[in-house]
């Protein structure tokens, strides 16, 4: 498909499910994609850019393309799939970018927006529209220490005992006098 009919596109803020933004994911030896899956509760206005750009492209086609998003039935938001195999920029909430060590991690739940350009794609007779990822504006990082709540204390449970180091060590000899008594 000819670059010139792609239409760049900046999606409302949304959650980020499954993202893949810091690094690749290189999953069972797939080419590295940067991608993330964004839950916005009012995504009208980018689903219909991503069905004109099919009837553009498609003519009567385009009923059957394959779209870059879904409707989860449960809460009636969009869920949009956007991924790219190159690494996105970032920008913070003011919209100024950032890099290296001023990106924080971004894990699921972490409000963001993301933007890039809608383009179209025809293989093996298969055709569709996806979202390429090139530009991320990170609003609410979301760490992977969850929310840091706990558990409660529990009376007459198992209480995890401090181990000294003369405790292992001793827990080494004997994990080595067991090794060379087995090899006899």
């Amino acid at each position: 498909m000819a670059q010139a009919n792609r239409v760049k596109f900046t999606s409302t803020k949304g959650r980020a499910q499954y993202p893949w933004l810091n690094k690749p994911d290189t999953a069972f030896g797939a080419e590295p994609k940067y991608k993330t899956n964004l839950i916005v509760e009012d995504g009208a206005a980018l689903e219909q850019a991503c069905r004109d750009l099919a009837a553009a492209e498609f003519g009567p086609k385009a009923d059957k393309a394959r779209m870059p998003f879904d409707a989860d039935p449960d809460t009636g938001e969009t869920i949009f799939k956007a991924k790219s195999k190159y690494a996105p920029s970032f920008f913070d909430a003011t919209g100024n970018p950032i890099s290296g060590k001023q990106i924080p991690s971004i894990w699921g739940g972490s409000v963001i927006r993301v933007g890039g350009f809608i383009s179209p794609y025809s293989v093996s007779g298969s055709v569709g529209v996806s979202l390429q990822l090139t530009r991320v504006q990170v609003i609410e990082p979301v760490s992977s220490g969850g929310d840091g709540d706990g558990f409660e204390a529990v009376e007459g449970g198992f209480i995890a005992a401090e181990v000294t180091e003369e405790q292992l060590n001793e827990e080494q000899v004997l994990a080595t006098e067991t090794e060379s008594a087995d090899r006899f």
